[in-house]
């Protein structure tokens, strides 16, 4: 039969040697795990980094050409005295809409252009047809946010074109998102 009291006194405990080679192998286990689990939050990180981007960038796109497709009239911001030395980083071009309010025809204009990293929607209304001043586009909404640049946006006035090329930056994380949109109605150039 065993002698329980002589097996209690010969199992004490662990020795330190014990120890720190288990504490060893567990380390070796451990840290692998730990370097995948980084590794997997920052590619986490990163593909919602590139989210964002494509978000802003495909919301912006499609607002101006909702905008462009509801136009009435496009015409170059080069029309409009000062625009482009008030605001160098217009689009190029401005958008025309009319609407009919208590049977009186209202014009709207409305063009975007690049401030602090944001697109900004500018706009503002007249009850004649005559072109605002640049010192009228007093409406500003952002309409998306890391913009880096929209320099290559164009206006092609003899193939009824608009080159729209917007550049998103966020972080290390660039893109670039570009769209053509044909003009049916008329351009003023």
């Amino acid at each position: 039969m065993w002698n329980t009291i002589h097996i209690y006194h010969k199992n004490r405990g662990f020795t330190l040697i014990e120890i720190i080679l288990s504490l060893a192998i567990c380390s070796l286990i451990i840290i692998p795990i730990f370097s995948i689990l980084d590794i997997s939050i920052e590619a986490c990180t990163i593909g919602d980094e590139k989210d964002q981007l494509m978000m802003n960038g495909r919301y912006a796109i499609e607002y101006i050409k909702g905008d462009i497709r509801a136009a009435d009239k496009i015409i170059s911001s080069d029309k409009i005295k000062d625009l482009k030395k008030k605001f160098p980083t217009n689009i190029g071009f401005i958008i025309m809409i009319i609407e009919e309010e208590k049977s009186k025809n209202i014009y709207r204009y409305i063009t975007y252009h690049r401030k602090n990293d944001k697109l900004v929607r500018m706009a503002c209304s007249r009850v004649d047809d005559k072109y605002p001043l640049y010192t009228h586009f007093d409406g500003n909404n952002d309409l998306c946010e890391f913009v880096d640049n929209i320099e290559d946006t164009k206006f092609d006035t003899e193939n009824c074109i608009i080159y729209l090329d917007l550049k998103f930056k966020h972080n290390y994380e660039k893109l670039d998102l570009k769209s053509d949109i044909y003009i049916r109605c008329p351009i003023d150039y």
